[in-house]
């Protein structure tokens, strides 16, 4: 026992080393403030590069994980040979039995009851986050232009789609049919991300029952994570992409279908919300190199094949000049996030604000990574080598997903970036407590009805927690609150400034043909019922410079008589316990403003909003 843990802690002082350096190496890592298309954030008022929290990053998992796999090859006597056949699957694997599809049917069932029993959202409305989906819907709906008529920020599906797509199955266009629609999205992401923890603990190496046992407890935590997570329906393409790679590894046969999906699904999650469809292709790489080495050439054609297909269907389908604006829509998002949303990556093991949270998931990932390098070059493991080369595709995707909390460094963004890191984790550490009493036979003499008390009472205590107030009243008379919900009128959701401010516009406006905020506040306009006069619905994201000059050149052109500016939301992008330093609207861009300070006058105040009017 002595001399095993001897030769672990030698393996491991290096890396121990190793974090210890890359922590002191944090603040050491600059690179020249470069912002040639002068987009104004926190990194430029701090002329600090859009490089540094990325390198950082990769510099300090990297070392310690990198460390730990040589030294773990040195000590170990790892060979080439040894090395390459870490990625070839096992033939020879077999699946234990697997349980029963009934309790995936079960959890699915109460959580949906739950979702129409618990309480519909009628707080008030985010006319920055929400306003983005209904003005930007309403442009499509009122101009029938895609990227060419609208700078969508997130994604097809988030910007334009999601809205339309609830006003037209309701029957009525409203805050409130949209909400709904958003939920029964988020409902169908928590059943795909349960459907794939059935099949990721169905694909284990333990028995039937601790195999239910394990996913009751699993099935705890997740929804319990997903709520304080804030994981949403964005994250659907993430799981879908996990589900059938998992399907793919783990079934002997070519799956043909489940390749297809997978061909498929990079277009798909690039509309649905861009930066999750980048993390999915990156997340493509080690999947086409495991299948390559395992000569998966059936599941690799169709894969790759699928892929083309689909792009060139989307092509065609909306045209060459809608495809041109698609691709330079998306660059500019992409290339101007760090620098427009960026907030500087609190610095690890200090006390900065956020530092812990920060910390904790980073020594998370470099965990998990000395975890994967002992489940894929052990001899002998406990988990079956083809669950382990998933969860090294699990976890290099896990890599790419901090990104989003990389760049908007707040608490919130940190936690969700390190959230798939510690579902691998949570999910490592339940395993092998429960292998451990599989293989010591310490619950041999439980009988299978045990296990099914067992299973009941799990499952009866997860009811009884998470249980909605009102759950048989609710549930029963759900029609008629569908109904009385998606027929609130929208001005309710509004705070009585608001209220003012609206009505106030819609008298300025009725002979106006488009209006413009230039302000947060994204959802005025919908309140108004009219398009936007420029393609920037949503002014937050617009970046670039090229781009402030494309709003001036598109209000000279549409000359709106009315502009707002100013209002509750100035502070909505800003750092939040960290500085104080603000960017409004008129912080960020610069040349817009300029141009609106020359050509309109204030008009009227309406608490902290100026109607500003075109001068004559």
């Amino acid at each position: 026992m002595k001399k095993l843990f001897l030769d672990n802690l030698k393996i491991l002082f290096p890396s121990i080393v190793a974090l210890i350096i890359s922590s002191l190496m944090w603040d050491k890592i600059k690179f020249e403030y470069n912002n040639p298309n002068q987009i104004i954030g926190y990194y430029s008022i701090f002329k600090y590069s859009a490089l540094n929290d990325n390198l950082r990053y990769v510099f300090f998992i990297g070392l310690p994980i990198l460390t730990y796999l040589i030294s773990f090859i040195f000590f170990k006597k790892i060979t080439f040979k040894s090395f390459n056949e870490a990625l070839i699957f096992d033939q020879n694997y077999r699946k234990n039995e697997n349980m029963s599809l009934y309790f995936l049917f079960y959890f699915i069932f109460i959580i949906f009851t739950f979702s129409i029993a618990s309480e519909f959202n009628e707080n008030l409305i985010d006319l920055f986050h929400e306003g983005q989906a209904l003005s930007g819907a309403l442009n499509l709906r009122l101009n029938n232009e895609l990227w060419s008529g609208s700078f969508i920020i997130t994604g097809l599906f988030v910007d334009l789609l999601n809205a339309n797509i609830s006003w037209n199955l309701f029957g009525l266009k409203s805050l409130s049919s949209y909400r709904l629609y958003i939920e029964i999205l988020n409902l169908l992401t928590i059943f795909v991300i349960i459907t794939f923890i059935f099949n990721l603990i169905n694909g284990s190496n333990l028995n039937k029952n601790l195999k239910t046992v394990f996913f009751i407890f699993f099935c705890f935590f997740i929804y319990f994570f997903i709520d304080k997570v804030s994981f949403n329906y964005r994250e659907l393409p993430i799981f879908l992409f996990l589900l059938f790679v998992h399907k793919i590894f783990i079934n002997k046969k070519s799956i043909y279908l489940y390749s297809f999906i997978l061909g498929v699904l990079p277009i798909l999650s690039l509309l649905w919300s861009l930066d999750r469809g980048v993390f999915i292709i990156f997340a493509y790489l080690p999947l086409v190199l495991i299948l390559g080495i395992n000569r998966k050439i059936n599941e690799l054609f169709i894969i790759i094949a699928s892929c083309i297909f689909s792009i060139l269907v989307f092509y065609f389908s909306i045209g060459s000049i809608e495809f041109y604006y698609f691709l330079s829509n998306s660059k500019d998002i992409l290339s101007s996030s760090d620098l427009l949303n960026g907030i500087i990556h609190p610095t690890p093991f200090t006390n900065e604000h956020g530092s812990a949270r920060a910390t904790k998931n980073l020594l998370l990932i470099i965990l998990n990574g000395v975890l994967m390098i002992n489940y894929l070059y052990k001899k002998k493991s406990n988990l079956n080598k083809n669950s382990i080369l998933f969860i090294l595709v699990f976890y290099f995707l896990s890599l790419i997903f901090y990104k989003i909390g990389l760049t908007r460094s707040d608490g919130g963004h940190i936690k969700q970036g390190g959230s798939l890191n510690t579902i691998i984790f949570v999910y490592l550490v339940i395993y092998n407590i429960l292998f451990l009493i599989h293989h010591k036979k310490y619950l041999k003499e439980l009988n299978t009805n045990f296990y099914k008390y067992i299973n009941i009472l799990f499952i009866f205590i997860f009811f009884a927690i998470n249980v909605p107030n009102d759950y048989l009243k609710n549930t029963y008379n759900i029609k008629s609150r569908i109904v009385d919900y998606i027929n609130i009128p929208d001005k309710n959701f509004l705070k009585k400034d608001e209220i003012l401010l609206i009505k106030e516009l819609k008298l300025l406006t009725k002979k106006q043909k488009c209006f413009q905020v230039f302000s947060y506040e994204t959802a005025i306009s919908y309140y108004l019922d009219k398009p936007t006069c420029t393609k920037f619905y949503h002014i937050m994201n617009m970046g670039f410079k090229k781009n402030q000059l494309l709003f001036i050149d598109e209000l000279k052109k549409s000359k709106p008589k009315f502009i707002v500016s100013g209002g509750n939301y100035q502070n909505i992008g800003n750092m939040k316990g960290r500085n104080k330093t603000e960017l409004s609207a008129k912080d960020r861009f610069l040349y817009i403003d300029n141009f609106i300070s020359n050509n309109y006058q204030l008009y009227k105040t309406i608490d902290k909003w100026n109607i500003l009017i075109l001068n004559k």
